[in-house]
């Protein structure tokens, strides 16, 4: 018996290279098929791209930047604008936003909730832009209420002759039906983008220096004057000189209203 085992024993050695390689591969099986399993898992357990997170770059953790997932919103409203521009308000589709612009249209639905939705957004982005530069016009006291208020038309006409101010208020006429509450909305941030104006106006009249009893209603109407009404939505934006005298005639219109008639324009 023990013979038979030297036997076997001295035979071992023939046969321990091969059983050790069958090993040595059955473990690298193995640990392929955990590691397919653990990349298998880890992607159905990631939680679904926001709309944040699509094409962007990533910070430390995985997540967007927040300016770079403003950046990606700017870029879905122009994009969306440029839809509403090309098509239409009415043809434009959700399913054609997201398509051309690389999002899922889950994605938009969730943050937006429609196409109305959309639209509303790039209204309130849309406020700063005439906002912000309107805040910045100097009203000291020495300058005359003409130069002031031609520095406003100014910032008025240029914000209306860009092209994605123009898509967003032609969307706007197109969508007036559907837009809903929304639509009261739109007319509250067009008052609060020409707050500025208003507040000008309401300083001078408390100071004697123009008659006006409403300076919110006044600050509207020059803003309609000087944006040269409808005719300056369609078609291509007016040209410098066209802009130019537009506000000429508005301001002579608005301070023959509202300068006492006893006083000197400047």
């Amino acid at each position: 018996m023990a013979k038979t085992e030297r036997a076997a024993g001295h035979a071992g050695p023939a046969h321990v290279a091969p059983r050790l390689q069958s090993h040595a591969y059955w473990f690298q099986y193995r640990q392929f098929i955990r590691d397919l399993y653990r990349h298998a898992m880890s992607a159905v357990k990631r939680p679904r791209a926001t709309l944040e997170d699509e094409a962007l770059p990533r910070a430390k953790r995985g997540r967007p930047f927040k300016a770079d997932a403003a950046k990606r919103q700017d870029k879905l409203l122009d994009h969306t604008l440029e839809q509403f521009m090309a098509v239409g308000y009415r043809a434009a589709t959700m399913d054609g936003i997201a398509a051309s612009f690389g999002a899922s249209k889950s994605t938009i639905y969730r943050r937006y909730g429609s196409k109305a939705g959309l639209l509303s957004a790039a209204m309130e982005r849309g406020v700063p832009l005439l906002l912000d530069p309107l805040a910045q016009v100097s009203t000291d006291a020495r300058r005359s209420p003409r130069s002031v208020l031609r520095d406003y038309g100014e910032i008025i006409q240029s914000y209306h002759a860009d092209l994605s101010i123009r898509a967003m208020w032609r969307a706007v006429s197109e969508a007036r039906d559907e837009l809903g509450e929304m639509l009261g909305r739109v007319v509250e941030q067009q008052d609060r983008a020409l707050a500025p104006i208003a507040d000008y106006l309401a300083t001078m009249a408390r100071n004697g220096k123009i008659v006006v009893a409403d300076p919110r209603a006044a600050a509207a109407c020059f803003g309609a004057l000087t944006s040269g009404g409808l005719a300056s939505f369609l078609g291509e934006p007016p040209r410098e000189n066209e802009r130019h005298a537009v506000l000429e005639v508005a301001l002579t219109l608005f301070l023959d209203g509202i300068l006492p008639r006893a006083s000197t324009r400047k």
